[in-house]
C-alpha cells in the first residue's frame, strides 16, 4: 500500500512539472520548433505590436481555432508562453525590456507556425528590430521628412552598448526621449510621433557608447 502510494505521489509530480512546462502547441518541448512533431514554418502569418508594461499583442493570421506562442529573450529563453488560446490576438509580458523573438502558431486549418522580433524599451515608444548585423554605428536621415504628424527614425548598433535617444527644439529645448537603454547589436526603427508640438525644425540626437550623431528634422502642421 505505502508502494503504491509513493508510486502515485510520483506520477502526479511529473504530470504537474509536464504542465508547467508546456510550451506552444505549435512545437514541442523547445523555443521555436526543431524537432519531428514541428508545424510547418510560414513566414508573414505572425504580427507583434509592443504595448504598455512590457505586454506583446500577438497577432497569427489565417487560423480557424486555437492559437499559441511564446516570447523567446536573446539568450534562448522562453519567459512567457500560452500553450493554446481561443483569442486572437492574445499577449504575452515579459520580465524586462529588451529584443525578444515571438514564435506562434495553430492547428487548423493546417498545422503552421511563424517568427518575428518584439523590441520592448523602457520608453514605451514604438520600436521596431530591422537588422541584426550592423557593421558600425550610424544614425540615419528620418523619414518622412518634412513630416505631420510623425515619422520614423532608424539607427544602427553594431555591438551592445547603452544607448540614448533624444529630440530637441531648434532652441535646445529637449521634447522627448525615445531610447534610454541597452542595446543589442542591430538596426532600430522608432516611431516619433509629435501630434502634440509645434510645427518647426527638431533635432533628433543618438549618443551610444563614444559614438554621437546629431540630425535635423522638419515638423509641417
Amino acid at each position: 500500500m505505502k508502494m503504491n502510494f509513493v508510486l502515485l505521489v510520483a506520477v502526479i509530480a511529473v504530470l504537474i512539472f509536464t504542465f508547467t512546462k508546456s510550451q506552444p502547441d505549435f512545437n514541442g518541448n523547445t523555443p521555436g520548433c526543431g524537432g519531428s512533431a514541428c508545424h510547418t514554418l510560414q513566414s508573414g502569418i505572425v504580427t507583434a505590436e509592443v504595448l504598455d508594461n512590457l505586454q506583446v499583442r500577438i497577432t497569427v493570421a489565417g487560423a480557424t481555432g486555437n492559437v499559441a506562442g511564446e516570447l523567446v529573450d536573446n539568450n534562448g529563453t522562453v519567459v512567457a508562453v500560452n500553450n493554446k488560446t481561443s483569442s486572437n490576438p492574445f499577449t504575452l509580458t515579459a520580465l524586462s525590456a529588451g529584443t525578444y523573438t515571438v514564435n506562434a502558431g495553430f492547428k487548423n486549418p493546417s498545422r503552421e507556425w511563424g517568427t518575428t522580433s518584439a523590441v520592448i524599451n523602457v520608453t514605451g515608444i514604438d520600436e521596431s528590430l530591422i537588422d541584426i548585423n550592423p557593421t558600425s554605428f550610424k544614425l540615419y536621415n528620418n523619414y518622412p521628412n518634412p513630416f505631420n504628424p510623425s515619422t520614423k527614425i532608424r539607427y544602427a548598433i553594431p555591438q551592445t552598448t547603452f544607448a540614448v535617444l533624444k529630440v530637441y527644439s531648434i532652441t535646445g529645448q529637449e521634447v522627448a526621449t525615445l531610447i534610454n537603454e541597452e542595446k543589442t547589436p542591430g538596426v532600430y526603427e522608432v516611431n516619433f510621433d509629435a501630434a502634440k508640438l509645434s510645427s518647426g525644425v527638431y533635432i533628433y540626437r543618438l549618443q551610444a557608447g563614444s559614438f554621437i550623431d546629431v540630425k535635423e528634422m522638419v515638423l509641417l502642421k
